[in-house]
């Protein structure tokens, strides 16, 4: 999730979903200022639903429909009216934005222009969350004993499961048979077992994987669990530490050293507990939020052309015809084949080029199932710590990562969630 756009969705969750990042065209088969809705007779046209339906999240778009965007951009319409009322002073929160995030305004101004949101926008959008924090949610408390029982109720979520440290070197098929390759990651082997303290010196000199070099050839500890390539993940965790092993993938020989093991493990209830807390806290605001539109709607006067075509506002000259709701993916090349996305996939990893996110991210779940089985390819660097999802890793304060997902490509950073062109593009790889 970018910077800018957890400021917004983080309190109501999916409820309502105010910035986000476009992510492409999607036809609308009808004029666009046919009316599509009216909210206390102020009316909504399909321009607007379409502008509302082109700043879903990927993740949403995977399973809602035209409904559900306009009775969204109802709500919207509804809360607006609602804090136009009110007297709200923004400014406070938006300097607290800017101090936390150590950004100056021009640079945040950047960043909402990068994601298709105007400025005044963002303070629209900032006055409606002012209000329902300041009428709503500071009423909301979450007790201990509602922790206790979030921390009993969901045992599987507070374990941790074995984790690897590993090291290796990649011998890849480039311009080798598989036999040149397998002899020449023995050869490798053979000079580690002499003398396993060559390891670094080996993977500078040997390795053909331009994603680890600068770390001697690891990437951050990882489990069964992640999405990484399966044979090597079973030869790092089938090692007994201090051991090394030769496995094949789809990328080459790997003569991968594993360094550690942590066993797995429960999370105590005091080292969580102000997680739970957060989690339950925002499911008791999400239901709060949800009662409160609810009241709202039942006071309004709300005409929704979707629910009510026979109304008379939805039955002029034009017929209110399908809006197309493209499938989630954020390539705006829907020809993209699978074989495409591997050799896409494996030329950015060849380049360097690497993806930081978190495992909580949204935006980077929806960037790894664009990418489907590829992105086991794809040089993806996990910031968060095991268990600690407010803790950053050592690779990304290191790297100044800010907000994810973020790409790294040919040493520049590119935060949000990037279109398969845009990456094609800034690499050089080709779709």
């Amino acid at each position: 999730m970018y910077l800018i756009t957890a400021l917004v969705v983080a309190i109501i969750g999916v409820a309502v979903y105010f910035v986000v990042k476009p992510i492409g065209d999607n036809g609308v088969r009808a004029s666009s200022d046919k009316v599509i809705a009216s909210v206390n007779e102020k009316l909504i046209t399909l321009n607007e639903l379409q502008e509302e339906i082109d700043k879903m999240p990927p993740q949403f778009k995977q399973t809602t429909d035209d409904k559900f965007a306009l009775n969204q951009l109802i709500d919207r319409k509804l809360l607006e009216e609602v804090t136009s009322k009110e007297d709200i002073d923004v400014q406070p929160y938006i300097d607290n934005i800017l101090k936390n995030n150590n950004l100056t305004l021009d640079e945040l101004k950047s960043t909402l222009e990068n994601q298709s949101i105007s400025f005044d926008e963002f303070k629209s959008q900032m006055r409606i969350l002012v209000f329902l924090n300041q009428s709503l949610f500071s009423k909301i408390i979450v007790s201990d004993q509602e922790v206790e029982e979030f921390y009993d109720n969901n045992p599987s979520f507070f374990v941790t499961p074995e984790m690897v440290r590993a090291k290796h070197i990649l011998v890849s098929f480039n311009n080798k048979t598989d036999a040149e390759a397998l002899k020449k990651i023995k050869e490798i082997q053979t000079t580690f077992e002499v003398n396993n303290s060559k390891f670094c010196e080996l993977v500078t000199s040997q390795s053909e994987d331009p994603g680890s070099i600068s770390s001697c050839g690891e990437y951050p500890a990882f489990s069964m669990n992640e999405n990484f390539v399966q044979e090597f993940k079973d030869a790092a965790f089938n090692n007994k530490v201090g051991e090394a092993s030769i496995a094949k993938t789809q990328f080459g020989y790997h003569l991968i050293w594993t360094v550690e093991k942590t066993p797995a493990s429960t999370v105590k209830l005091s080292d969580v507990s102000e997680e739970i807390r957060e989690v339950v806290l925002v499911e008791k605001q999400k239901a709060a939020f949800n009662n409160y539109i609810s009241e709202l709607r039942k006071n309004a006067q709300i005409i929704n052309c979707l629910e009510t075509p026979d109304a008379t506002i939805c039955n002029d000259d034009d017929e209110v015809k399908e809006v197309v709701i493209t499938s989630p993916t954020i390539d705006e090349t829907p020809k993209t084949t699978t074989q495409t996305l591997d050799s896409f996939a494996d030329c950015l990893s060849k380049k360097g080029v690497k993806m930081y996110g978190a495992y909580w991210c949204s935006h980077c779940n929806a960037q790894k199932e664009a990418f489907g089985d590829a992105f086991k390819k794809i040089n993806y660097i996990e910031c968060t710590v095991e268990g600690n999802p407010n803790q950053q890793s050592p690779a990304c304060i290191s790297a100044g990562i800010k907000g994810y997902p973020t790409w790294e490509i040919n040493g520049k950073y590119y935060p949000g969630e990037q279109t398969f062109q845009s990456l094609s593009k800034l690499s050089g790889c080709n779709l």
